[in-house]
């Protein structure tokens, strides 16, 4: 018995990413977009008005020393919750998509996932305006640095799979930008695969379900923005959609939301992470 453990020891030491991060991952993905991707799960407010992450980690939000995360220094590490910290700033960010959507890929995919490599770029409020190349637009600053984790991240070489992309409730909230949204997100999307060449990059898009009511505007059109998603993946190649409408929460009764009834609690960021995953395979497993 000592032997067999001292066997699984020096596997772990051989084998495992150190803590410092110094294994670089096989497969690769971006993670982008709004609060919902960024993750809110276990986010709560306290009696003074601060927003606080609770500290609970769900079996499958755990650290894996297979599942890495690109961190703010474009360093690699052990992935942890939450996964924006540090990426996210400004805000509060808990349990998000990320780590379960890894550890689901490397349960269905078995070996072939290999080390998992998360880049976490998400920031709750913003606009997609705010992400997109447009050097003339001095508030549209998170282009090019987006575009540096994505290249920096397949440095020591894994491969980029896909982009998760979770955004549009902020312009969901106002009736222009939603009208603009189309041609915003194709462009959007058209000069990151441009600018990442010659990188094949699937776009998984979840449909927003809401849309951003913190904003307290009175023009808000959220049937524009989900109809543009829709119309973004039949226009343009390898892009999926998934509906958030269709997880585990109720609209009327506020189930499967956090306090605040727009975020998604710790369970249904779960459930997202592992559709996202499912979603990935059944359209680009092969790959691998």
């Amino acid at each position: 018995m000592v032997l067999l453990q001292l066997s699984v020891l020096l596997c772990m030491i051989l084998f495992s990413p150190s803590l410092s991060g110094a294994t670089s991952p096989t497969n690769i993905f971006i993670l982008a977009g709004q609060s919902n991707m960024a993750g809110r799960g276990g986010v709560e407010k306290i009696q003074n008005g601060k927003l606080v992450w609770d500290g609970k980690v769900p079996l499958e939000c755990l650290s894996n020393p297979s599942i890495l995360r690109l961190n703010p220094e474009r360093q690699w590490e052990i992935a942890h919750e939450p996964l924006h910290l540090g990426i996210d700033i400004s805000h509060t960010p808990g349990i998000g998509p990320g780590i379960p959507f890894a550890h689901q890929f490397k349960e269905k995919a078995g070996q072939k996932a290999g080390i998992v490599g998360l880049v976490p770029c998400a920031r709750g409020g913003t606009l997609i305006e705010q992400w997109m190349k447009n050097p003339s637009n001095p508030s549209a600053t998170f282009y090019q640095n987006f575009i540096e984790r994505i290249k920096t991240s397949e440095k020591e070489g894994g491969v980029v799979r896909a982009l998760f992309w979770y955004q549009g409730e902020s312009d969901a909230a106002m009736n222009d930008t939603a009208q603009r949204y189309k041609d915003n997100l194709k462009k959007f999307i058209t000069d990151i695969r441009n600018d990442i060449k010659p990188r094949f990059l699937p776009v998984i898009i979840v449909k927003i379900s809401l849309y951003d009511f913190f904003m307290k505007h009175d023009t808000h059109n959220l049937p524009a923005v989900r109809a543009a998603e829709d119309a973004v993946q039949k226009e343009l190649p390898d892009i999926i959609t998934i509906d958030s409408r269709e997880l585990p929460v109720n609209f009327t009764t506020f189930e499967g939301f956090s306090w605040d009834r727009g975020h998604f609690n710790t369970e249904t960021e779960i459930v997202l992470g592992k559709w996202l995953a499912d979603t990935y395979l059944a359209h680009y497993g092969h790959l691998l």
